[in-house]
């Protein structure tokens, strides 16, 4: 019933921030509090995130928290990455990835980090679902892009100690740039010193399955792909658990806060054209649409999906052009450059949906 409410009540909304509707609009940049505009309506009673649930205590409505985390070799392991309900990946300068977490429990956020800089193609991810965004320092781009639709955000290069900490004992052994993190009470004092309104977010990151789905166009218990000759990624599927566990660098890839290995219950594969900016060094994502792959439960299928300007949603859809139902969980979506689209291995087997990628 409530899945029913949430896709009647996305049906009605008069911008483009709504979610498994057709023929969806683009969306308004009016900006409202810090944020995106949505309109004042009843937001969905789940979980936007991960479809399942709200978590105890946290109402409809309740904006989710973006945080930028470094992911370069030699700041691993990272900190509660493990307790986001959703994680982004995408490649950066020199090959190397940075991660978006977000979580949809702004009180229940752990130690985070170490926390990085912004890039305005995580960024492009984050506005559409009304999220606030956190991190330290910004590309140029990513700047422009926080000032072009005046969105609030928190940032340490302004906010310093008031929303960030600096673990000394860690800077030991790490450069300082590996060291420093947020918490769910050094966010709250960054939502008090900028004055952000935490409610506002009716989107959903994907348009949730009622009942679970099966897939069945490909074996999928082995992911792995290359964001760039010296960042790859395997996902293997463990069926006891029902999730996705993620390696990177060729070693299992662990939250230091608790030592478990990051699991997933889906994994999106999104493969876009990728360039550089006009300064020869920053990553340009053109995010208009492409195709890609939904792995869960060690079976795949292939998709194309749309997105287009910063602030629009992101759309899944099947062959067919009927949109995809993501089953409910915890997920993790890598946006992947169209010229490493033959890197990708199901099952040790080039699919034949990216093998086309690049011909």
């Amino acid at each position: 019933m409530k899945r029913f409410l949430a896709l009647f009540l996305a049906a009605v909304l008069t911008f483009s921030l709504a979610a498994c509707n057709e023929g969806q609009e683009d969306s308004s940049s009016a900006v409202a509090n810090g944020g995106i505009s949505q309109p004042q309506t009843e937001a969905p009673d789940y979980n936007l995130l991960t479809g399942q649930d709200l978590p105890e205590g946290v109402q409809p409505g309740q904006r989710p928290v973006a945080i930028m985390v470094n992911n370069a070799q030699a700041a691993m392991p990272q900190r509660g990455i493990g307790s986001a309900d959703a994680i982004f990946e995408m490649v950066t300068e020199g090959g190397i990835t940075r991660m978006m977490a977000m979580y949809s429990d702004i009180s229940a956020i752990p130690q985070v980090g170490p926390v990085r800089s912004a890039r305005d193609q995580h960024l492009q991810f984050a506005l559409p679902l009304n999220a606030i965004f956190v991190h330290i320092g910004s590309s140029v781009y990513a700047q422009n892009l926080l000032n072009e639709y005046q969105y609030q955000d928190i940032d340490g290069l302004y906010l310093g100690t008031t929303s960030f900490w600096f673990d000394s004992e860690r800077a030991k052994g790490y450069l300082q740039e590996h060291c420093w993190y947020t918490d769910a009470s050094l966010i709250a004092a960054g939502i008090e010193k900028q004055q952000i309104n935490t409610s506002g977010a009716a989107v959903p990151l994907f348009c949730f399955a009622e009942q679970p789905v099966q897939l069945t166009e490909l074996d999928a218990p082995d992911i792995a792909f290359s964001f760039s000759s010296t960042s790859q990624v395997r996902l293997v599927y463990d069926s006891a658990t029902g999730t996705y566990l993620k390696q990177a660098y060729g070693a299992p890839q662990v939250d230091e806060l608790t030592g478990a290995q990051l699991a997933f219950n889906n994994v999106i594969i999104l493969f876009a054209e990728v360039s550089l900016k006009p300064d020869g060094q920053c990553t340009d994502f053109n995010l208009s649409s492409g195709t890609g792959y939904y792995c869960y439960g060690g079976k795949a299928e292939s998709l194309t999906w749309t997105k287009g300007k910063a602030d629009s949603v992101l759309k899944l859809y099947h062959a067919d052009g009927t949109e995809f139902d993501v089953n409910s969980g915890k997920s993790y979506i890598a946006v992947v450059g169209s010229d490493q689209a033959t890197t990708l291995t199901l099952n040790a087997s080039v699919p034949p949906a990216a093998a086309s990628v690049s011909q």
